[in-house]
């Protein structure tokens, strides 16, 4: 090491050991916890709370609709299960169809082309997956 360097670490050494640690007051653990005790719980939307309820109950419903297309209440003849097939099936009809032709439309794409819709892929997948991702740490509360 050079002189220099070794003047600058005795310095630091020096000034560190005449220097004390400063210790917080004996109350400051007690006062920090009463404030955070205070302070108001967030309070989580029904709706974020409950999310795999309604998740659920929205596939049940769905599924019953399916499996149950024709309801007769009170001598009235509902249809909602004819009605969510027919627009699920036009809609996958629609989809399939700009689908095929926006692939057939990548076909004709240079190599580099192939990037943009592969970029906007796996942009999708990771924001998925950082929706979905559960929280690394969870405080539990005793």
């Amino acid at each position: 090491m050079a002189t220099k360097e070794l003047n600058n670490d005795e310095a630091i050494r020096r000034l560190l050991s005449h220097s004390m640690l400063e210790k917080p007051s004996d109350d400051f653990t007690s006062r920090l916890m009463e404030r955070i005790e205070a302070e108001p719980e967030p309070v989580k939307s029904w709706l974020i709370r409950y999310q795999w309820f309604v998740l659920l109950f929205s596939l049940s419903v769905a599924v019953f609709l399916l499996f149950f297309p024709v309801w007769t209440w009170f001598g009235i003849e509902f249809t909602p299960g004819q009605f969510i097939l027919y627009y699920a099936a036009e809609g996958f009809r629609i989809s399939s169809v700009w689908l095929g032709e926006g692939l057939s439309h990548l076909g004709a794409m240079g190599k580099m082309m192939y990037l943009l819709p592969v970029s906007v892929a796996i942009l999708l997948l990771v924001t998925l997956d950082q929706a979905l991702k559960r929280p690394a740490h969870k405080v539990s509360q005793a």
